[in-house]
């Protein structure tokens, strides 16, 4: 559907966030929930929660494909067990998660927080049962863990509707909609209650739209935008199927939405 400018400002805030979802699932397919046939979120391990947790911690200014690396190692070497994880070696942690950012902070922070859980609460299922609130501020309190990565964590492995918010977030929206916020100094509750509150509180479609975002802002919505395409050829997850779209030669398919696009012109 083409809009014009005027009928683009003029569309409901709502209207806009559900037709970027909208339009997302319709170009890269579902990437998260029970219609997704390979997962955003590569479970590779018996242990899906405390993977996820690893890899909250461990994407921290990295990138995803050099995290389900770690998280591969991780899982060989046994690790991805809290009781193991609590017991780990330091220096031998930092070597299987490098070259993820501050490994050796990482590695610290993780086996702090795999004991922390481990003497607190037993387990990290018992932990995530905690009522959101609560659970938000435990979480807090975790070593490596900010509002982000905690609300990462509770999305995907305690099944909370969170909206999460990363520098992908706030890139796309601020050429979405630049007018609506000042996105990239707005805080992190703001950024998220702005985007949360025009969508149905729905863990999954949230899960879902936050792969969808980091999808888009890898392959056309880059620093230098591919509005037009092609889409980059970052490999930002080897899970079999994941990459089948990158074929496709219509573009961004946030283009027609746009105010970035529709103000300033094709980008190369």
């Amino acid at each position: 559907m083409y809009l014009s400018q005027s009928n683009l400002l003029s569309q409901p805030w709502s209207w806009l966030v559900n037709e970027v979802y909208r339009r997302l699932v319709d170009h890269f397919g579902p990437l998260y929930g029970p219609r997704t046939v390979h997962p955003w979120w590569p479970i590779i391990s018996t242990e899906p929660q405390l993977e996820m947790v690893i890899g909250a911690v461990l994407v921290q200014q990295t990138r995803w494909e050099t995290v389900e690396d770690a998280i591969a190692r991780l899982h060989a070497a046994g690790l991805i067990d809290l009781v193991a994880l609590a017991q780990a070696d330091a220096g031998e942690l930092a070597r299987l998660i490098y070259p993820c950012a501050f490994y050796q902070q990482k590695a610290n922070g993780l086996i702090a927080l795999a004991r922390i859980v481990r003497e607190r609460y037993g387990d990290l299922a018992t932990l995530l049962r905690l009522p959101a609130p609560m659970l938000h501020t435990e979480l807090l309190q975790l070593p490596r863990i900010g509002p982000e990565t905690a609300d990462v964590i509770m999305l995907y492995a305690g099944g909370y509707p969170r909206f999460v918010v990363d520098a992908y977030t706030r890139r796309i929206f601020a050429r979405l909609a630049p007018d609506r916020l000042a996105w990239e100094r707005a805080s992190y509750v703001q950024v998220q209650q702005t985007i949360a509150s025009a969508l149905p509180v729905d863990p999954v479609l949230l899960a879902d739209l936050h792969a969808q975002l980091n999808e888009l802002a890898v392959r056309y919505c880059l620093v230098q935008p591919r509005c037009d395409g092609p889409p980059s050829r970052r490999i930002y997850s080897r899970q079999p199927g994941r990459n089948s779209f990158l074929d496709r030669n219509d573009g961004c398919p946030l283009r027609e939405i746009c105010r970035w696009y529709r103000n300033q012109g094709r980008a190369e």
